[in-house]
């Protein structure tokens, strides 16, 4: 036999061996295996994970190592329980995720797909993980989510414990009374809608009503009841003129945008949080949320408990 060939096969019998005594089963899980080659690539994902980034003890690496191990063992029953049961997740379901996640984001499929390469991951990839999760969901919808209850003490107190996440902005209403300028309005025009202003401004301050005085103003003014809205959201000009001003109180004339203009304050709306119906409803999804995943982690302990599980390292 050729001298050259006859080194290539035994180079390759010798590696097909090597590789059968590198991969070994770490653990049964009923009737499935997990193998080293699955748990070390887990495990390296894992190590690049941790954010000190710092080399790690023996003893670590082992505790690591076994804890990756019981993860992947707690997901192989995951799975197998969603065979068991029969979930699945349709093409167009995974295809209607997916366009969610792009229109949340704001991209096209291919700017989707230069993200996910630009992280290391494929779109074949990407659709494998994003149909485990919703088979997860589907899960935890299934065994856990129907049976979590959160009571309105839960709600309340979890409100109390978030209220400065749902403080509103506060708010005021004006009134506004403007004198616009011609493009060619000259200094002298100016000083007379000035001096207006100033007598409207003076009426209002004396008490009298908003849209009375705006009323007896005649053609040379317009304005009305801006209505209620948060204050950072004013024109910033128009925010200096009002800030600090109390309810009744009148602004200065100030030109801006082509007119002469004054705002009284009609009404002030402090920062508040408020448990509405539409608060209570978000907060009852998050604690059911939260309450599910602390259920989920109880029902795969259950579901250990209940499979033959073979750890071999």
């Amino acid at each position: 036999m050729n001298k050259i060939l006859l080194f290539a096969l035994l180079l390759l019998w010798t590696t097909t061996v090597d590789a059968a005594t590198l991969i070994k089963t770490v653990a049964m899980v009923n009737n499935d295996v997990v193998t080293s080659y699955q748990l070390e690539k887990r495990l390296a994902t894992a190590m690049a994970a941790e954010t000190s980034q710092r080399r790690l003890s023996q003893e670590e690496h082992s505790a690591l190592r076994l804890k990756v191990l019981n993860g992947m063992i707690e997901d192989l029953l995951v799975e197998q329980r969603i065979q068991e049961i029969g979930l699945s997740v349709s093409d167009q379901e995974l295809n209607s995720a997916i366009e969610d996640v792009q229109r949340q984001n704001k991209l096209t499929g291919e700017q989707l797909k230069t993200a996910l390469l630009a992280q290391g991951m494929s779109f074949a990839d990407y659709r494998q993980d994003l149909r485990k999760e919703i088979l997860r969901y589907k899960l935890i919808a299934r065994e856990v989510r129907s049976k979590v209850e959160v009571t309105n003490a839960e709600i309340r107190d979890y409100f109390k414990a978030h209220e400065a996440e749902y403080m509103t902005l506060p708010a005021l209403r004006l009134g506004r009374i403007s004198y616009p300028l011609a493009n060619d309005a000259d200094a002298k025009l100016k000083e007379r809608l000035i001096q207006q202003a100033q007598i409207a401004r003076q009426l209002l301050l004396g008490g009298k009503p908003f849209d009375e005085v705006l009323s007896s103003l005649g053609g040379d003014a317009e304005g009305g009841d801006m209505g209620t809205m948060v204050e950072e959201e004013l024109n910033p000009h128009f925010q200096q003129m009002v800030d600090g001003l109390q309810v009744g109180q009148v602004s200065e004339p100030m030109e801006n945008l082509g007119s002469i203009h004054i705002f009284q304050v009609l009404e002030r709306t402090p920062a508040k949080a408020e448990l509405s119906e539409d608060i209570s409803s978000a907060i009852e999804e998050i604690l059911a949320a939260q309450n599910s995943e602390k259920r989920f982690a109880e029902w795969k302990k259950g579901l250990r408990k209940d499979a033959i599980v073979d750890i071999r390292i």
